[in-house]
């Protein structure tokens, strides 16, 4: 902390000395270029505005500075300057700044850098990414995410992990529970000090038939799970800023961009199309490509010939497999929702251990890669592996000796200067949590010559789950874990944490019973035994024994008198709870609908014995019932703001703000209705 406020303090003084004694601009931007490049490092390459603002606003310094000069020289030489001349030359450098920053931001990019600016830039990054691991670790008393799915995953000391609800889970399948992986993205380049994104290719996500994998799956062609699932955000968080899902990838329902490897973007040359410079790019890859392979660009000269054809091989599945994070372009809002449907393959081991080690090219470039020095590590990794002669087995070696001999704790010293974290956690520390765990893992396999990746994102199991079935995801449930590469087999996860189960998979059990599907389990415990049972058989006269005599009579058999029964008190209570809802929403017609909502409110609580106190602001009673009821804290001072601008203000609310009322008022409404429920309750017993 100390080192780090130093270096502020320094950057700022340096700052103002060079501009106002110096009367140098370009000395005083190297603090600020230094700033930004270290937010680069540590946020990602999402920094577009603050870039942009950085050279305008340098660049006007710049002008500023060297104006001054003149106007120094021409008072020295008792020369005439207009008076504006301050104004005129910011508002013209201003324009042409702009126009010069335009036109660098739309020139075309791709030329090839100079070795010794490649050599250069590679420096700067290592010096960057040792900054990341000092900076990582920072301590705050507020809870801080310890994933940022940005371009780097640096190592920290001790972290804390809170219980703040990010979002929702609903698994669509009610015959899906148990535990679940969600992953966010993943990682590829290993540093000392933590792991960075290596460079990736935005896809669109190929389309995929969950319904024809699920078929093959009933007829065990395929071996896995399909895990549909609802997911809504319940926080702004940096969880927004990618879409999870269990397992590979199959669709999701939003527009977004799955990332790739660069690496592993092939091309297809030395073929042959006469029209090809009349064909469109779906065309040109309808010709070239195979079933399993998916266009992503087409390569054409001057005359507009195809010449190559650049695509991404699916994998056995029919998937993207090599997907490393979906994209949604902005981040996804609070109670914003999506849709996604995973994959979750059911890997056989025996299948695993035949796999070989015939890795693709581009796998044993990108995930293989280690710092210069790793013989400590690999030392160890060799004494564990020595009586095992394949991949699989290497890993479940690894995996053991880590869950069995590294226990998890979250209270941990920071890694000292210029040494390497994983072989501090191994020889030195011999505990961490997940981050610490997988990346051990995948660092030991490594020195191996086994592709491994870091991939990071959620943990959850059926004690995350509320009483409708749904996963409540919180900051206690993030989570690391190692994905090993098996050819014609894919990313496989393994898991070396010892605080959850070495296969973390979801279970398939039975489908529901149709008379109670759709129930949550917090009701149908309470039904009585039998109450599953379909009320009426379906059984055919064919079926009856023959002494069994139907009537053809309507009315003559006592069983349609009882269904007529039946139907008359279905029809009494349906059109008493019409006639209950008819008159609660007219009582409230003609009004603006946040005071709809409020008044609905007002009322609900008030039968819950939680009436308004006289003089009472909107904003102190929402409050009230936010400690009165628990459930409706988080969404209280929504329908409280709205309502206090519909009222008081006289102005109609914006669509974000009705989306938001729209989506809190379902949830404040059965908390308060439970509260009127839990009252009767009381006074009748």
């Amino acid at each position: 902390n100390v080192l780090i406020l130093s270096l502020t303090w320094l950057g700022v003084m340096l700052f103002v000395w060079s501009v106002y004694r110096w009367h140098n601009a370009w000395i005083g931007l190297i603090p600020g270029g230094v700033a930004l490049f270290l937010d680069l490092a540590l946020v990602g390459d999402n920094l577009t505005g603050a870039i942009a603002l950085y050279f305008l606003a340098g660049f006007l310094l710049v002008m500023q500075t060297n104006l001054l000069a003149n106007i120094r020289a021409w008072r020295r030489e008792h020369a005439s300057y207009p008076a504006m001349i301050n104004l005129t030359w910011l508002n013209f450098s201003f324009w042409a700044l702009v126009g010069l920053m335009s036109f660098a931001w739309v020139l075309p990019a791709g030329l090839n850098t100079p070795g010794p600016v490649n050599a250069l830039g590679e420096q700067i990054l290592n010096v960057g990414a040792r900054f990341v691991r000092l900076a990582g670790p920072l301590q705050s008393n507020k809870v801080i995410p310890i994933h940022a799915y940005g371009g780097t995953l640096p190592f920290q000391g001790s972290v804390k992990l809170g219980d703040r609800e990010l979002m929702s889970v609903q698994i669509t399948d009610p015959r899906i529970s148990g535990q679940l992986l969600l992953r966010g993205t993943t990682y590829s380049d290993y540093e000392v000090g933590g792991w960075r994104l290596a460079d990736r290719t935005p896809v669109t996500l190929p389309a995929a038939d969950p319904n024809e994998i699920q078929t093959l799956i009933d007829k065990e062609t395929l071996k896995g799970t399909i895990v549909p699932m609802n997911v809504q955000m319940l926080a702004k968080t940096v969880a927004g800023t990618v879409v999870y899902s269990a397992g590979e990838p199959v669709t999701v329902n939003r527009d977004l961009r799955a990332q790739v490897p660069t690496s592993a973007i092939l091309e297809k040359r030395g073929f042959s199309l006469p029209n090809g410079a009349d064909m469109t790019d779906p065309q040109v890859y309808a010709a070239t490509l195979g079933d399993d392979q998916v266009g992503i660009g087409v390569g054409r000269d001057r005359d507009g010939t195809v010449v190559g054809v650049q695509y991404i091989q699916l994998d056995q599945y029919g998937l993207l497999g090599n997907s490393e994070a979906l994209d949604p372009g902005d981040r996804i809002k609070r109670y914003d929702s999506y849709s996604v449907v995973g994959f979750v393959p059911d890997y056989d081991p025996a299948e695993l251990k035949d796999a070989g080690d015939h890795y693709p090219q581009w796998v044993t470039s990108q995930y293989t890669q280690l710092p210069s020095d790793m013989s400590r590590v690999r030392s160890l990794a060799v004494s564990l592996t020595t009586t095992q002669d394949n991949a699989y087995d290497k890993a479940k070696a690894i995996e053991d000796y880590l869950r069995t001999n590294y226990p998890v704790t979250l209270d941990i010293p920071q890694t000292p200067p210029d040494v390497d974290s994983v072989e501090y956690f191994l020889f030195t520390m011999r505990r961490g949590y997940f981050d610490y765990h997988a990346s051990a893992m995948v660092v030991m396999l490594r020195t191996l010559g086994i592709p491994a990746r870091m991939a990071v994102g959620f943990a959850v199991k059926d004690d995350d789950r509320n009483a409708d079935g749904t996963y409540i995801v919180k900051d206690q449930n993030s989570y690391a874990w190692p994905e090993v590469y098996f050819p014609g087999q894919g990313w496989v996860p393994f898991n070396p944490t010892p605080d959850r189960d070495a296969a973390i998979a979801p279970t398939v059990g039975a489908a529901p019973d149709p008379a109670t599907s759709g129930l949550p389990p917090g009701i149908t415990k309470f039904l009585p035994a039998g109450a599953g049972d379909p009320i009426v058989n379906d059984v055919g006269l064919e079926d009856l024994p023959a002494s069994d005599s139907v009537s053809t009579v309507s009315g003559s058999s006592s069983s349609q008198g009882i269904d007529w029964v039946v139907i008359g008190i279905i029809a009494f209570i349906a059109a008493m709870i019409g006639a209950i809802a008819l008159g609660w929403q007219r009582s409230v017609s003609g009004l603006p609908y946040p005071q709809q909502v409020w008044e609905k409110t007002v009322r609900l609580a008030s039968w819950g014995g939680a009436p308004p106190s006289p003089g009472q602001t909107p904003h102190d009673y929402a409050q009230r019932l936010g400690k009165r009821f628990r459930d409706v804290q988080r969404d209280m001072p929504t329908i409280a703001d709205a309502y206090t601008k519909s009222r008081f203000g006289h102005k109609e609310i914006s669509e974000d703000e009705k989306k938001a009322l729209k989506e809190a008022w379902p949830y404040v409404r059965t908390a308060l209705v439970g509260g009127v429920a839990g009252r009767w309750r009381r006074r009748k017993s």
